[in-house]
């Protein structure tokens, strides 16, 4: 009888891990978005895809040598 009790258990352990992993990959989503401003200086970026999206905002070149973008990291 032990040993039934104890793979139900277990059984038991393992559906929940697997349901609590379920749940956390859902809201881990990430969206980007390009904001336009040009040209692109790290604290108007930072503090404009805060405000907007409650995101993190960085000036990235999509080139070596052109012009860097804001672009927006958020939770979708």
């Amino acid at each position: 009888m032990a040993k039934i009790s104890c793979s139900y258990f277990l059984i038991l352990m393992l559906v929940l891990s697997v349901f609590s992993v379920v749940e956390k990959a859902k809201g881990d989503r990430r969206c980007t978005l390009l904001i336009d401003l040009s040209p692109c200086y790290p604290d108007d970026c930072r503090l404009n895809c805060y405000a907007e999206r409650n995101g993190v905002g960085e000036c990235i070149a999509s080139k070596v040598g052109s012009t860097p973008n804001c672009v927006c990291t958020y939770d979708c």
